[in-house]
């Protein structure tokens, strides 16, 4: 059965367009690597779940966490967009980012 919970990275060009998908659980040097290999300054958080959109609080953590550790980098956090079915709830349209 296939889970319907997921969460993906994304490798943006310089107008968010997505250049590379990495599954989040891979480990953190792949993300760098895959930000080099493409030379992205973007990178963006994609997770789907099947009801709610609304981020939770772990949602919330990873997304701070996650563009903290990119800043030293110089790699910004352009979003993290969470979908359910035909919704959709987008940190950045929050004023979250």
């Amino acid at each position: 059965m296939r889970d319907p919970t997921s969460l993906h990275l994304l490798v943006l060009d310089d107008e968010w367009r997505p250049l590379h998908r990495l599954r989040a659980d891979h480990d953190w040097r792949r993300t760098v690597d895959a930000l080099l290999r493409w030379n992205s300054r973007w990178l963006a958080i994609e997770q789907s779940r099947p009801h709610s959109p609304l981020p939770r609080w772990t949602d919330i953590h990873l997304t701070r966490t996650l563009s903290k550790r990119l800043r030293p980098i110089e790699i910004a956090l352009a979003d993290h967009v969470i979908r359910a079915g035909n919704s959709h709830f987008s940190f950045r349209e929050a004023g979250l980012l």
